[in-house]
């Protein structure tokens, strides 16, 4: 059993480059107001999505539960602080 959903989604979403850092697609999201946005490979040959990104995934929770060698202090430096996300 299929489920058309083509009426639904967006026939040309935000995408960045897999190589854009996170604090780049961290402003992106909150300028448009995007849920979700998708990375695509730099290299063509390589499957057409690599992942997609969530407002969860830049929660300091989510990000020091990847690396958490940042919370030895670094951490506290890399914190972005943008006056539209208080």
């Amino acid at each position: 059993m299929y489920l058309d959903l083509h009426p639904f989604s967006d026939a040309s979403p935000y995408t960045v480059l897999e190589i854009m850092s996170l604090t780049k697609a961290l402003v992106l999201f909150h300028e448009v107001g995007l849920r979700h946005l998708f990375v695509i490979p730099k290299i063509s040959n390589r499957p057409p999505l690599v992942c997609i990104l969530t407002q969860h995934d830049f929660m300091p929770e989510h990000i020091l539960g990847l690396r958490p060698s940042l919370s030895r202090g670094r951490w506290k430096r890399l914190r972005i602080r943008l006056p539209f996300l208080s």
